[in-house]
């Protein structure tokens, strides 16, 4: 039997080198998993490439595109197999510079390809963050929401584009919620499977001074496009990264975000 799995996580890495000393802890924890791939958002800078790079070392297939500041959409994927294929392509709706999205411009926010090979089966596996929604009000008539529409349609014409014997994996932080028109949209114009739908945990865990009852809410997703020659088996779950070798809750801290993980059989 074939398998392969892929670990999805928000890092929290922060620019300024604020991030530094987590993400270096964090890379122990990831190894772990043991995941085939790894698709990380928010690597806030350069720099932390080479720390990522070097923690870890059973993943020496790597996919992200430097800019001036940071890796494109702050997104980079690692994976302990070969690619066959990696491209970024920016989201052509990123808002404006003076906005209150201006980390999102200049981030350039988009979706990074990587296409591999796995035992005869094609797997896309596209790693995106979309633009952020500050208020949390996700209708047609809001101005964040617009952008975040935009960029779902650019998404799902990405999904649509890939050939049919290819399993998609789309992954990565939303910033919207299940039950609202830009999932619904995202859903049924990709023709994606959410294998995690009826589960109601969150996956971002907001800080103190952040509404609990607003934002404890899943606005990260793993989602799939299933192959049209082949059947499988997946199964998901949302699992917390933490420090697990810190006895302080302080230093077990390593994200604001919970872990998707996919597994896949064939």
């Amino acid at each position: 039997m074939a398998e392969f799995s892929l670990l999805s996580l928000n890092t929290f890495g922060l620019p300024l080198f604020l991030g530094l000393r987590r993400l270096m802890r964090l890379t122990n924890q990831l190894d772990r998993f043991g995941a085939s791939i790894l698709c990380l958002q928010e690597i806030q800078q350069n720099a932390y490439v080479s720390f990522l790079n070097r923690g870890l070392p059973d993943y020496p297939h790597r996919a992200f595109e430097t800019s001036f500041f940071a890796p494109k959409g702050g997104l980079f994927t690692a994976a302990r197999l070969p690619l066959a294929n990696k491209r970024f392509v920016a989201y052509e709706n990123r808002g404006k510079l003076l906005s209150a999205g201006f980390a999102d411009w200049v981030l350039k926010k988009g979706v990074l390809v990587s296409q591999f090979e796995i035992e005869n089966q094609k797997v896309v596996a596209m790693n995106t963050h979309l633009h952020a929604n500050y208020a949390g009000v996700w209708n047609p008539d809001n101005a964040m929401s617009r952008i975040q529409l935009d960029q779902v349609l650019h998404l799902a014409a990405m999904v649509k584009e890939q050939p049919d014997e290819a399993m998609v994996i789309v992954c990565g932080d939303f910033n919207f919620p299940r039950g609202t028109f830009l999932y619904d949209e995202l859903m049924n114009r990709g023709q994606l499977h959410d294998p995690l739908a009826e589960d109601p945990r969150p996956t971002y865990r907001p800080f103190p001074l952040i509404s609990k009852d607003k934002w404890t809410i899943p606005i990260d997703f793993v989602l799939v496009r299933l192959p049209k020659t082949r059947e499988l088996e997946i199964h998901a779950d949302i699992v917390e990264i933490a420090d697990e070798d810190q006895t302080r809750s302080f230093r077990r801290f390593l994200t604001d975000h919970n872990a998707l993980i996919i597994q896949v059989r064939w």
